[in-house]
């Protein structure tokens, strides 16, 4: 009996020792991953990582442990490593000294915002988009003025009267083409605008912002002396966008089919198709309203004309031409030194498709170059009075 009581009293002097020492790492663990989180944010204005905080707690609970497990080969009232109860010991001074570090870490992090006078950022939000996507947002002032590009069409006015004098956050970027692409990418992407064309100056500040649209519709797709009409007909199951086609009347009892005109197919969506044809048929009134048609596929030298509109209408490149003058800066200069890409010359009436970079580029010569806006604004800012002209594609 006697020996029971002696037993009861040592496990309840160790177990208590035991409570003891895990509190004591539990405090120092909590008050190391303060220290931590409070130097971290005070030297980068950043929430330290949880996994910092609880990894400097523990490391310094572990080192304690190793040490004295080291030193004496024993623990707790001579306790020796290899033991159950030692096990215990450990893992519970560990799992309690993590909780503790994680808390510590959220103090040490309230102490120093609170010192320095940091704002938490909210967790949701453009501003919390911007910062996760490049560490920290940068102010952009937009000009007071907001410009169209030559060769677009204009976006709309209450667009532009709102880009006007605004200034946008971008993420941060490190050079000149970095600012401009990210720009454009935010503005195109928040305003609903399909070009944009910026000049950073020297302060990287934005001197000129422009602006435009894509250009949509068959207008601007169809060639001189054609136009385009919606009939009620039967296309051919094969028949696709940019097939050459025969318009014919459907025969009636008695009578006979009857070529009515010629054309390019443009679309088919069930009875209905958009055809191009020649101008005067639809100013003749070839075409009855409430008739059908039937459409056959003619045979014609392939022509990838259609193939090259579609392809330019969506990208972003358009085409312009423009006229050079005595004077210009282009004057005299080397085709492959312009920017965009030249696709025809014309040269004292000679026409020259892909001129070779070497081709001099002299007064009087009209160019029709393909680029993006930014690559044709040199181009069209070098006329004094002459703008640059979108070419109906």
């Amino acid at each position: 009996m006697t020996g029971v009581v002696v037993l009861q009293a040592v496990v309840t002097e160790w177990t208590e020792t035991a409570l003891i020492n895990v509190l004591g790492f539990a405090l120092l663990a909590g008050i190391t991953a303060t220290i931590v989180a409070f130097g971290y944010r005070a030297a980068s204005a950043r929430v330290a990582p949880v996994g910092v905080g609880v990894f400097a707690g523990l490391a310094v609970v572990a080192g304690w442990l190793n040490a004295v497990g080291l030193g004496h080969a024993t623990i707790i009232d001579g306790t020796p490593l290899a033991h159950h109860a030692t096990a215990a010991y450990f893992l519970s001074a560990v799992a309690i000294s993590a909780g503790t570090a994680e808390g510590g870490r959220r103090i040490g992090d309230r102490f120093a915002r609170d010192a320095f006078d940091i704002d938490r950022l909210a967790a949701a939000g453009e501003g919390a988009s911007l910062v996760r996507s490049a560490r920290r947002p940068t102010p952009v002032e937009l000009p007071e003025r907001v410009d169209d590009i030559d060769g677009y069409p204009a976006a709309d006015a209450a667009t532009k009267r709102d880009l006007a004098g605004r200034t946008v956050l971008v993420p941060q970027y490190r050079d000149v083409s970095a600012l401009r692409s990210r720009l454009a990418r935010r503005l195109e992407r928040d305003y609903d605008i399909d070009h944009v064309s910026i000049t950073v100056g020297d302060d990287e500040g934005i001197d000129r912002l422009a602006v435009g649209r894509r250009r949509t519709g068959l207008g601007s797709t169809l060639p001189d002396g054609t136009a385009a009409t919606a009939i009620r007909a039967n296309p051919s199951p094969t028949a696709s966008a940019g097939d050459p086609i025969e318009v014919w009347t459907v025969e009636d009892e008695g009578d006979s089919s009857q070529l009515v005109s010629t054309g390019t197919l443009r679309a088919a969506t069930g009875d209905v198709a958009t055809i191009t044809v020649d101008a005067d048929a639809v100013d003749g009134f070839e075409f009855e309203p409430d008739s059908r048609y039937r459409l056959t596929t003619r045979s014609e030298p392939p022509d990838d004309g259609y193939g090259f509109v579609s392809v330019l209408r969506a990208a972003d490149e358009t085409v312009c031409s423009v006229t050079v003058a005595d004077g210009d800066p282009v004057d005299n200069e080397f085709v492959g030194w312009l920017s965009g890409t030249v696709l025809v010359a014309v040269h004292d009436d000679d026409v020259i498709p892909f001129p070779d970079e070497n081709e001099t580029v002299q007064d009087g010569d009209q160019l029709f170059v393909m680029g993006i806006p930014t690559e044709l604004e040199p181009l069209s800012a070098n006329k004094g009075n002459q703008a640059a002209d979108r070419i109906e594609n």
